[in-house]
């Protein structure tokens, strides 16, 4: 098993240094050939598992010394090789609570010298290629021969689909990078490597699947195979052919799109615009094929014949007469359109375990009522909180428990059937910062939706209610309380209060269009004053403000409004993943459902909290009781 280290320096023992000698014979009757006959090339993570076996093995039978050297050699093959990173290829196979296991500067000068010692010894290309680049990494004065053996093992490692998929692809790409690290010393390597890798490419067939399109892609990210671009454009598009044939789309699509990019390299750009366009139809034969299967949805064909319309566009204006990409581009949206309105139907209500919330609505009302007016609409703005960094723990968590699904891209629709979002499904097993776009849908489709819904029903609308019961909020009020917070820009204080008193009556679809451009303006406004731009100039030298989400992704917005309000103010308003009433609002594409749902209740009660909360913190505290004493005044006037 993969030795785990306490910290980042841990280091190995000094045995090598004392008994060097002693270890070298070791090595000579360890029995590491036996280990590695059976299969030979199955990656270094095999290795590494079967030498730890014959480590414990050796070890019960009392060969300590030989235990040593082939746990050593089982720590060398442990790594993961990152063959992007030259000078730091070696990377730790476990990251656990600030352990990890095995990396280069763990290795001692000794074992770095023992190394140099038996590498000629060693005739297995992986483990002798990974000991040789070991030692040209960290053996001191570098010697330019280990670089050379290293390279010239991780040729021998063969190129096939079984160790491609394994260690090879790695190895051969390392081979690459050390070749052009140590230049005119290599000699004719990369000459080589090209060569092998066309003829490798040359004799690939469909039934090994995306091995082809491995191969075409290393050689076009390494360079190489400029002088055979046709040949390698050809073959690909070969396979292309009889993966069309064979039904498989999807690796013809992505075949047909490696084709293209090989004949726009020999500078045949008939070809590739040919290619181009084979690339779109496997979307559309993705549709048809979906619909005809035993699971059809018009969802999922719509998502392909988006795919396709994309990929059309690539096709340069002046060559899309020949292949009649216009007239297809527009055929194919009518055909979106038709799967997309056809697809809302195909959704189904997902219901869970009923939420008893009796006692939420009880504690709303009782947390409103029965007090003056100030006290009551304190009470009635601080019903509720979110964390932004709580809602994004339970959404990693979330993701973490069902990876298979979160790995799952997603769409979302409109009411109408467009497709207005997508994320692309989490890279791993659990989320990480690459992920982000994935978290935040998560967060904002599931946790936050959830809570709003919940709090809107269970909450607001209750304690509202008890609201209108017991006190008269008039408009003037209302206007009033927006001209003393200071939060409302100058000059907004009516359409701010007119927003507010709407939905104190219960007119929601009148109140969110007037707040969602107030609200904007009320993130504008303090940017200003920071310093920070809130326009663009466009090429004719026209000044245009920013939208809100342009203006909500700046990082002084979070550094003034908070984390929080950042977040809610984006999910709610301008993230097409949550309600996006901004965004609906201003196209008008917010119909009389979604201007009364529960997305547009939370909006009204997230602007009255901003307005009165910012008012009532800028009370001095001395005055409030005189508040409350004139509001208790009016009360009893009124009744």
């Amino acid at each position: 098993m993969t030795e785990v280290h306490n910290s980042m320096s841990a280091a190995h023992d000094s045995y090598f240094e004392a008994n060097f000698e002693h270890a070298l014979d070791a090595f000579k009757h360890c029995g590491w050939e036996a280990v590695l006959q059976n299969p030979p090339h199955r990656g270094h993570a095999h290795i590494s598992e079967e030498l730890h076996k014959a480590a414990t093995e050796a070890k019960n039978e009392g060969y300590e010394a030989r235990s040593r050297v082939l746990r050593l050699l089982a720590e060398v093959c442990s790594m993961m090789l990152s063959s992007d990173k030259p000078n730091d290829p070696f990377e730790p196979l476990i990251r656990i609570n600030g352990s990890r296991s095995t990396i280069p500067d763990d290795f001692t000068d000794s074992e770095i010298e023992f190394f140099a010692k038996i590498i000629d010894s060693i005739d297995s290309p992986m483990l002798k290629g990974r000991l040789a680049d070991l030692v040209w990494l960290k053996g001191y004065p570098r010697e330019v021969k280990f670089a050379l053996a290293a390279i010239d093992s991780y040729l021998q490692i063969p190129l096939d689909v079984d160790t491609w998929f394994g260690d090879g692809e790695d190895c051969w790409k390392r081979a690459i990078g050390l070749c052009r690290m140590i230049g005119p010393t290599a000699g004719d390597r990369l000459d080589q490597i090209e060569t092998s890798i066309i003829d490798a490419l040359s004799s690939t067939t469909a039934a090994e699947k995306f091995f082809g399109h491995a191969l075409a892609d290393l050689l076009a990210i390494s360079g190489l195979g400029g002088s055979n671009s046709t040949a390698v454009a050809e073959k690909l598009e070969s396979l292309a052919e009889q993966f069309t044939e064979a039904g498989d789309f999807h690796l013809s699509g992505k075949f047909y799109n490696a084709a293209a990019k090989w004949f726009s390299r020999s500078g045949d750009d008939d070809k590739y615009i040919d290619m181009t366009v084979a690339e779109a139809e496997t979307f559309v034969n993705e549709a048809a094929a979906k619909l005809s299967s035993d699971s059809p949805s018009h969802g999922v064909a719509a998502s392909f014949l988006e795919e396709a319309v994309q990929v059309y566009r690539d096709v340069p204006r002046i060559s899309r007469d020949r292949h009649g990409v216009d007239q297809r581009i527009q055929e194919l949206r009518l055909r979106i359109s038709e799967h997309g309105k056809r697809a809302l139907d195909e959704m189904a209500t997902v219901s869970g375990p009923s939420i008893d919330v009796s006692e939420s609505i009880e504690q709303a009302r009782k947390a409103v009522s029965g007090r003056p007016v100030p006290e009551a609409l304190k009470a009635f703005a601080d019903l509720y909180t979110i964390s932004f960094k709580q809602l994004r723990k339970s959404a990693v968590e979330s993701l973490s428990c069902s990876p298979f699904l979160a790995s799952i891209p997603k769409v979302m629709s409109s009411h109408d059937g467009r497709v207005i979002a997508r994320t692309p499904g989490i890279s791993g097993s659990v989320p990480s910062d690459y992920d982000e776009k994935e978290i935040l849908s998560e967060m904002n489709r599931v946790h936050y939706g959830t809570q709003i819904s919940v709090v809107v029903q269970a909450v607001i609308l209750p304690a509202l209610d008890v609201l209108n019961l017991e006190h008269c909020l008039r408009e003037a009020d209302l206007i009033d309380l927006a001209r003393r917070s200071p939060i409302v820009p100058a000059g907004r204080e009516v359409l701010f209060g007119k927003a507010l008193a709407q939905g104190f009556s219960r007119d929601f679809a009148t109140s969110i269009h007037l707040l969602a451009p107030q609200i904007e303006h009320m993130v504008r406004i303090p940017l200003k004053y920071a310093g920070v731009s809130t326009s663009h100039l466009d090429h004719d030298g026209t000044e245009t403000e920013n939208g809100l989400s342009a203006l909500i992704d700046l990082p002084e917005t979070t550094a003034i409004f908070g984390e929080d309000l950042t977040y809610e103010i984006k999910a709610l308003f301008c993230d097409q993943m949550g309600p996006n009433l901004r965004n609906n609002i201003a196209h008008g594409l917010l119909n009389d459902r979604e201007a009364h749902s529960v997305d547009a209740v939370y909006a009204w009660w997230l602007g009255f909290k901003l307005v009165f909360n910012t008012f009532w913190n800028s009370l001095d505290r001395g005055s409030v009781e005189e508040q409350q004493e004139e509001a208790n005044a009016e009360d009893s006037v009124s009744n």
